[in-house]
């Protein structure tokens, strides 16, 4: 059933402009700048409606640096709604588009309350305040309603036209003279993010390094090191922690050794930073030649690859030796493989050299990083009902790899290679943080029995103090690794009627850890890692480190020295990236928010093709995310890198492929066409068998 959005011609200017003028002055709505306490004692005796203008007032003053930039949005808002005036809308797509709408005005709203204050209460205090929460969050869901009123007609007229297209390529009797030539296209991206990308290697030679990698190098030497405030290695009986990748770590540790052999440690890095930097390109390469190869929209293509060529996010997380990249590198092969399967409906699986190299690709995903493991049993799940035709293959792809990274390298192999597993806490974050808010804001209601519970797991008198809403680290430092899966079973027995009694801190504990992974906050410069005087810094944060001569020594021998002529290039290319990365675009992908909502705008246009395979395709993008929220820290890039990577190839799959519906109309009428044309030819052999007399007959 459609809906004709469309007043009548002489109002629909004036209901434009008072959507913009709502939406515009309640995204303008300073939350923080309301003093309702305040002001609310001059207007006791006035009435309601003066005691909200009141609060009203003060809270739109002291914005008037970004006037001109809502002024324009106020505007912009104006015409997007003229032009959804004049289109109708069925049910399906109002409901879709209300109902995401409403999400993200709550998103924006939590990202505003939990980047001033620990609880919404502030934000709750008393009913004037309450409007202006509710202005605020409808605000921002009627510019997101609209713009997605809008994605969702161009989606459908870019199929139409797709559609139309195609029919007219059926009618005419012609082969299809543009064959796709996928190795060609593979080749040309290569080319194009080696040229876009080797400047960054130069200017930024021998690469970046993440605060981890001191940590990898001391393991690699065998150096006992501490994590999370334990011992997780001796340098004799446990020598790794799989808190970080064991395969990178040998990896850079061999590079290093190659360049302390020719007395230059920077060689050593870049030989590293190139592999990396390689692996990326080609990854990036395969999965834009493997959209094409599966028929999407050309122009778009090309506008991922101008995207992954010149956003410096892409080239920068190349040369970062850190775990999140040498995961990230898995991830985007894992979907290339995953790609194939559904472009080619589970054909590709009766390939036995796709069956190994999958199963090789799922081991070296989980072996990269522990949530690669995850991603691939929750696909498992979804191909094995979606694809029932090809079960035992998917079962021998899919499910082999788990076993061998979860029996036989978390098992053996970590024996035989001395790995230490990461401690229970790596997995609680989220129940630890809730905890400790609890503790901090109703630790007098905390009954004696619960405290000892808590005792056994956690230690109870610091986590209330060393509660950080951002970040659950320290409290996870508390964290007794000699408690008992007894202790534990009795934790979560008090974790959860704590829960009962005050939901709502269990919910803000939540949201205040994990807002920024869902707040399109534009503001945010964190997730580059541009300084080289990485081993200084790890020096100066950890004191088990200050105690050692020997370890300072070593760590400072693994020190990166930029030479002299690339200081000065490299000083102004931290200078550049600092300020390119404000401008639009630029700056979408390094802010967690805005990449997850690009993401999800992306599944929105799938939805509204009524793509649902496709929305099942880029399921692990979407995983990827979920993982983030149960993270240690909130709107850390590094963690959602992965997803960053595939934004621009979802993006162009999204707005790119056809309707399902359509592309079946098609590839139906295109497989009647070829019966047809195959039909004729052989009335045409039999024809030419016969005496002419009979084949004049047999032409009539």
């Amino acid at each position: 059933m459609d809906i004709l959005i469309k007043p009548k011609k002489n109002h629909y200017i004036i209901y434009a402009i008072i959507i913009a003028i709502f939406s515009t002055v309640g995204m303008n709505i300073s939350l923080m700048n309301t003093n309702a306490d305040k002001l609310l004692k001059k207007f006791e005796y006035s009435s309601t409606w003066n005691n909200f203008m009141a609060v009203f007032r003060t809270s739109i003053s002291g914005k008037n640096d970004v006037r001109l930039f809502y002024q324009l949005v106020a505007v912009g808002i104006t015409l997007m709604f003229l032009v959804i005036f004049s289109y109708r809308f069925c049910v399906r797509e109002i409901v879709s588009s209300a109902v995401v709408s409403i999400i993200f005005g709550f998103c924006m709203w939590f990202g505003t309350v939990f980047s001033n204050k620990e609880s919404w209460n502030y934000f709750l205090r008393n009913k004037y305040v309450k409007i202006l929460d509710i202005w605020y969050i409808l605000a921002y869901a009627l510019a997101m309603f609209g713009a997605l009123l809008i994605i969702g007609k161009i989606v459908a007229a870019s199929g139409n036209k797709a559609e139309q297209k195609a029919e007219v390529k059926t009618k005419a009797k012609t082969k299809d003279k543009t064959v796709r030539n996928t190795r060609k296209v593979f080749f040309m991206c290569v080319a194009v993010l080696l040229v876009c990308w080797l400047p960054y290697y130069i200017v930024f030679w021998p690469g970046f390094q993440h605060t981890d990698l001191p940590t990898q190098m001391l393991q690699y030497f065998h150096v006992p090191t501490r994590f999370q405030g334990h011992d997780i290695t001796d340098g004799v009986n446990i020598l790794y922690s799989n808190d970080h990748p064991y395969f990178q770590t040998k990896l850079v540790g061999l590079c290093i050794e190659f360049g302390f052999k020719i007395h230059n440690i920077n060689v050593g890095y870049s030989i590293y930073t190139f592999i990396q930097m390689i692996a990326f390109i080609v990854a990036f390469s395969s999965i834009i030649a493997t959209l094409y190869r599966f028929k999407v929209n050309h122009t778009l293509l090309k506008i991922s690859l101008v995207l992954y060529a010149v956003i410096p996010v892409f080239p920068l997380y190349s040369l970062l030796i850190g775990g999140d990249s040498f995961f990230s590198v898995f991830f985007l092969y894992y979907m290339l493989e995953i790609l194939w399967i559904f472009g080619t409906k589970g054909a590709v699986l009766k390939n036995n050299k796709f069956i190994l190299a999958m199963i090789l690709e799922i081991f070296l995903m989980s072996a990269s990083k522990n949530q690669g493991v995850y991603v691939a049993a929750a696909m498992f799940l979804f191909c094995i009902i979606y694809f029932s035709k090809y079960r035992a293959r998917i079962a021998v792809c899919m499910v082999v790899p788990i076993i061998l990274f979860q029996f036989g390298y978390c098992g053996a192999f970590f024996k035989v290679a001395k790995i230490a597993t990461v401690g229970k806490q790596e997995a609680l974050s989220v129940c630890f943080q809730q905890t400790a808010r609890y503790v901090k804001y109703h630790g007098d209601e905390v009954t004696q029995e619960e405290e000892e519970a808590i005792k056994k797991v956690l230690n109870y008198k610091d986590i209330g103090n060393l509660y950080d809403p951002n970040l659950s680290d320290p409290v996870k430092k508390t964290f007794k690794t000699e408690s008992t899966s007894e202790d534990l079973k009795n934790y979560f027995k008090v974790w959860l009627s704590m829960g009962l009694k005050h939901p709502g801190e269990y919910i803000q504990s939540f949201i205040a850890n994990t807002y920024q992974y869902y707040y399109m906050e534009f503001r945010n410069k964190r997730g580059l890692y541009l300084k080289p005087e990485i081993m200084d810094f790890y020096i100066r944060k950890r004191p088990w480190v200050q105690k050692s001569e020997a370890i300072q020594k070593l760590i400072r021998k693994l020190q990166v020295h930029v030479p002299e002529n690339l200081k000065s290039v490299r000083e102004k290319g931290v200078l550049a990236m600092d300020t390119v990365r404000r401008f639009p675009v630029v700056s979408w992908f390094t802010n967690p928010g805005v990449i997850t909502w690009m993401m999800l705008i992306g599944f929105f246009a799938l939805w509204t093709k009524r793509r649902y395979t496709s929305i099942l395709e880029f399921l692990p993008v979407f995983l990827i995310f979920g993982v983030c929220l149960l993270s240690p820290k909130n709107g850390n890039l590094r963690y959602l890198y992965p997803a960053c990577c595939m934004v621009p190839a979802l993006l162009a799959a999204a707005f790119g492929n056809l309707r399902e519906e359509q592309a079946n109309v098609i590839e139906d009428t295109k497989e009647v066409s070829k019966r047809r044309r195959a039909g004729s030819r052989k009335k045409h052999r039999i024809a030419r068998t016969l005496p002419e007399d009979k084949r004049q007959r047999v032409k009539v």
